[in-house]
């Protein structure tokens, strides 16, 4: 998304300014939360982009959402981290399989807010009834099952849609055979795959 690491940095120290604003944060809780995060140091400006990104993620953990303009509908809809920026992680490759099948089709709204409703209700039925509310907030075992749900889920997806355009398929294919075979028959490179 950014045309620079200048600019995602410069974007990272907007957000967590704003995110400071957002949580209503003494200056001195800030600092701290700096501090605890940026190896000692208390200003936003001296931070790595890796730092302030991880300053951004625990302000998230704390409540803070970064939202868009309302959309046309008037529904709010909140943006994934950016890709150059974002923690390489299991919540990075369920965003990135989510945005997949909402752009080939499977679901209708590929946002984090839709992503996070799908967590909190598969949480929830794992948890007797309390769902992790943020796919950010996604930890450990909780990351790695709702991942594979989620590749379970994206594998039914393309396996019926293959099936309906005539492809041949193997019904025991993993799921990388059939994000593989999907890739080649809609003519994707390996840089768009999930």
């Amino acid at each position: 998304m950014f045309e620079s690491k200048k600019s995602s940095r410069k974007w990272l120290i907007q957000m967590i300014h704003i995110a400071k604003s957002n949580l209503q944060m003494a200056d001195e809780s800030y600092r701290a939360l700096l501090a605890h995060h940026g190896k000692g140091k208390t200003s936003s400006i001296n931070l790595s982009v890796t730092e302030l990104q991880t300053v951004l993620d625990a302000m998230v953990k704390l409540g803070f959402k970064a939202e868009l303009k309302p959309a046309k509908n008037g529904v709010k809809k909140r943006l994934s981290p950016a890709t150059k920026t974002a923690v390489k992680d299991e919540r990075a490759v369920m965003r990135a399989i989510w945005i997949f099948m909402a752009k080939a089709g499977f679901i209708d709204d590929g946002s984090e807010v839709a992503l996070n409703a799908w967590v909190k209700r598969m949480t929830a039925q794992q948890n007797g009834g309390e769902g992790i509310a943020e796919v950010q907030w996604l930890q450990g075992a909780d990351a790695s099952k709702m991942l594979e749900s989620l590749k379970r889920w994206c594998r039914r997806c393309m396996y019926e849609a293959l099936q309906r355009q005539g492809v041949e398929v193997y019904q025991q294919a993993s799921y990388q055979v059939l994000l593989d075979k999907w890739h080649r028959v809609h003519g994707q490179t390996q840089e768009q795959q999930p």
